[in-house]
């Protein structure tokens, strides 16, 4: 069976612990928005470090897809559900073990991590059962399941470590050993003044806090509040008095808690740990005692299923704006090599080598803004034949950045195998992601804002990515019209000459130009920069549509609808001035 079958995101947790940072483009597209609200979801795990770095075969894109429509059934998902809350529960108990001084304490923590561990199994082995029965019934998937009844190869080694022996006898004791504990009864005495725990059987044991109520009348709302844990039970903390309990019942039942401490002999083993200056100073040991009946491939499972749950549940509470969500197709191309390619696109004959996006949209500004209080604008985009940028031209605050921005997320989660913000999505595969947004001036380096950007650019224009998307906004704004014009033409050539995808939105729309041939470096733009416009209302240009559609630039920049809906024109301005400087 190969290992890398058992990843639920189709990499080892070592590919994701070099994932620290968050990518360069997750602030330019308000990724790190998104992925926050995503990780709300389980918000008990750390997940940041999967969302940091993306699939970099078609295959794992492919398995993360499957594996992500899976949990579309409701019962399968809820029992994974369940699942991972138990496991949640047992590495708590794992952690209370390894802080626990005193001994009783630790012994009852081991205990109940693993009585959590072995319901945790139990209700995945449930879970299976009943979506691998239902496959076997048809009634709700269509079609070819390429999860192999979600993951087959991890069903099939989770089937048998549960029917192992080894695990059998763990499972037994452990159940065994924690239902000897609960079954242990006890009374509460007061004798003047004096409380006293005593063991106790069937009808002699006794309501606590009646004793309480009885003996502290004036105090009866304080005592109702309160609550005394069964100190045998599966209870997050054991206080003073759940701690006086276990040695009052030690007394009475020592067989019990001799196989208890003969439990945690076999289910423990000492590891090495580093110490804090506060831990030396508290004179804690480098040796740790930890549980052993942890399966590691079952913890790395459950830490990756939580990305899918979180996942499945972001997308519910998207969907309930009414806004759709879907997965990505690839075209064929982006099943084929290096060469393959690169014949298809000489022989002329790359027509699987397009992008078509339906019904795009900014789903950080959905998340932000909601979809009732102000609807979110959708809009469509396409990459037909040699196309390999869109240059957005239009007014300010027409939509231009937010489109560009859509785009990206698009490419981002559908790379990770996740449901994309739009209706459709079809599409390369692509290798990478790059962005570049404009930014303000750097007061610490001392450096301008147009020699900043040029520093931001480089690495992106350098070195092999494959086939990458790129999302350029507003570059070279500080400089010259003219020069702005020739950097940027000449960095969308740098792109395509490398088979790049991309969108590039300007004030400069000479650079949507789609026909100029000057020279070898217009050449090889030709036909494969489109122009696309935001657009205004045709009956008030001071009102944006936030359409984004397929048009040669205008030649307007409706900046003047600006200044007189801030009432900045010379008049108002000329007015204004005269009401101060009038007297003078």
């Amino acid at each position: 069976m190969d290992q890398e079958n058992l990843w639920l995101l189709g990499y080892p947790e070592e590919f994701f612990e070099k994932a620290v940072l968050a990518p360069e483009f997750f602030v330019d597209l308000n990724m790190d928005q998104i992925v926050d609200q995503i990780m709300v979801e389980r918000r008990h795990y750390d997940l940041r470090r999967y969302f940091n770095r993306m699939p970099e075969e078609l295959a794992v894109t492919k398995k993360r897809q499957e594996v992500q429509k899976a949990l579309g059934d409701a019962e399968f998902f809820e029992g994974l559900l369940k699942f991972s809350d138990y496991m949640l529960c047992a590495r708590g108990y794992a952690a209370d073990y390894q802080g626990a001084e005193k001994e009783l304490c630790r012994q009852k923590f081991l205990l109940d991590c693993g009585e959590q561990y072995v319901i945790a199994l139990d209700t995945l082995s449930k879970a299976f059962s009943a979506r691998r029965g239902e496959k076997k019934q048809g009634s709700r998937d269509d079609g070819d399941d390429k999860t192999g009844d979600l993951f087959r190869a991890f069903a099939e080694k989770f089937y048998t470590y549960m029917e192992g022996e080894e695990f059998k006898t763990f499972c037994r004791e452990t159940k065994n050993l924690s239902d000897e504990f609960k079954n242990m009864q006890f009374r509460v005495e007061f004798n003047g003044g004096r409380m006293r725990v005593v063991p106790a059987c069937g009808e002699e044991a006794e309501d606590y806090f009646d004793k309480l109520r009885a003996l502290f009348p004036e105090n009866k709302e304080r005592v109702v509040r309160g609550v005394l844990e069964n100190p045998f039970g599966a209870n997050k903390e054991v206080g003073e008095l759940e701690f006086f309990v276990l040695t009052a019942c030690q007394k009475k039942y020592p067989e019990s808690f001799l196989r208890l401490r003969k439990y945690e002999q076999n289910y423990s083993v000492f590891l090495k740990r580093e110490l804090t200056v506060q831990m030396r100073e508290k004179g804690l040991s480098e040796q740790v005692r930890v549980p052993k009946f942890f399966a590691e491939w079952v913890l790395v499972f459950e830490q990756q299923l939580q990305v899918y749950l979180a996942v499945e549940l972001f997308m519910r509470r998207v969907g309930m704006s009414g806004y759709p969500l879907s997965y990505a197709e690839f075209t064929a191309d982006s099943e084929k090599t290096g060469d393959e390619a690169g014949d298809v696109l000489e022989e002329g004959r790359n027509t699987e080598n397009h992008m078509e996006l339906n019904g795009a949209y900014d789903l950080a500004l959905l998340l932000k803004q909601g979809s009732k209080e102000k609807p979110v604008v959708c809009n469509d985009a396409y990459y037909a034949g040699e196309e390999r940028f869109l240059v957005i031209t239009g007014p300010n605050q027409g939509g231009k950045t937010t489109f560009a921005r859509s785009l990206g997320q698009i490419v981002y989660l559908a790379k990770m195998g996740f449901p994309a913000p739009c209706a459709h999505a079809r599409m390369p595969y692509f290798s990478g992601l790059l962005s570049h947004f404009s930014v303000e001036e750097s007061l610490e380096t001392g450096r301008g804002k147009l020699k900043e950007e040029l520093i931001r650019l480089a690495p992106m224009m350098s070195g092999e990515r494959g086939k990458s998307f790129v999302i350029l906004n507003e570059l070279f704004t500080t400089a010259a019209t003219y020069d702005a014009y020739i950097m940027g033409k000449r960095v969308m050539a740098h792109f395509i000459k490398r088979g790049y995808f991309g969108v590039y939105v300007t004030h400069i729309q000479e650079l949507a130009d789609e026909k100029e041939k000057e020279n070898t470096e217009e050449e090889l733009r030709a036909g494969r920069i489109v122009s696309m416009a935001a657009c205004v209302d045709e009956k008030d240009s001071h009102i944006r549509t936030y359409r984004i559609v397929r048009r040669a630039p205008e030649g307007v920049g409706y900046a003047y609808a600006l200044v007189e809906k801030y009432h900045l024109t010379y008049p108002e301005l000329k007015e204004r001035l005269s009401l101060i400087f009038g007297n003078e």
